[in-house]
């Protein structure tokens, strides 16, 4: 007897599989192999794989917030910090502009007091807040035969407060400061308070 598949000798034809060709002798189809079943997945495995996988996010999302906002806020402050100095500058150009025409600076208390002075013969507008919201301060320094020669404008930076309660106690030295608390001050055409180099965001008023 030989195998229906590739004609080898064998002792007996049946469904019995040839040694040789592996298919069985008496010439039926090849039984087709069952696939291994899928392994099992287990709900807990999965539930804990969620879990480490939404830790790690959350862990890269604290880590990228704890950067971005203190470099945002900074930014931010730094932002009212320059646009304060651009108006006071422009204020203070004003000023000048009409100590020019008049030989005398103006002589009022307070810098809504400028507008009727200064608008519209020297400014457009008048800026009146400063970065942060609050008032810019104006004040005549010294007098000379009843008319003022000496001004200076100012704001409290960040904390909204002024270091000095008089403006005239500010140093006549320029002096740099590091802090978004510390004040900005202009006088007789030059800056007597003023940011310079990376500020600090710490309270209070020192430089």
């Amino acid at each position: 007897m030989f195998c229906a598949w590739c004609g080898t000798q064998v002792a007996s034809v049946s469904y019995a599989l040839c040694a040789r060709c592996g298919k069985p002798t008496n010439g039926a189809a090849t039984p087709a192999i069952a696939p291994a079943p899928a392994p099992a997945t287990n709900p807990a495995v999965l539930i804990v794989v969620l879990l480490v996988g939404g830790l790690f996010v959350i862990a890269v999302i604290g880590i990228l917030a704890a950067i971005a906002i203190p470099n945002l806020l900074t930014a931010m402050q730094r932002s009212k910090q320059k646009r304060t100095s651009a108006d006071i500058r422009t204020l203070a150009t004003a000023v000048e502009a009409y100590a020019t025409d008049k030989n005398a600076y103006p002589k009022v208390t307070t810098v809504e007091e400028l507008r009727p002075l200064l608008v519209p013969t020297y400014l457009k507008s008048l800026p009146v807040l400063d970065g942060w919201g609050a008032q810019y301060h104006y004040a005549c320094l010294h007098e000379k035969d009843g008319t003022c020669d000496t001004y200076a404008l100012a704001s409290g930076g960040k904390d909204m407060r002024l270091e000095h309660d008089d403006l005239k106690d500010y140093p006549s030295t320029p002096v740099a400061t590091t802090n978004f608390d510390c004040d900005i001050v202009y006088s007789n055409g030059q800056f007597l308070e003023y940011p310079e180099g990376p500020q600090s965001m710490g309270v209070g008023g020192g430089r």
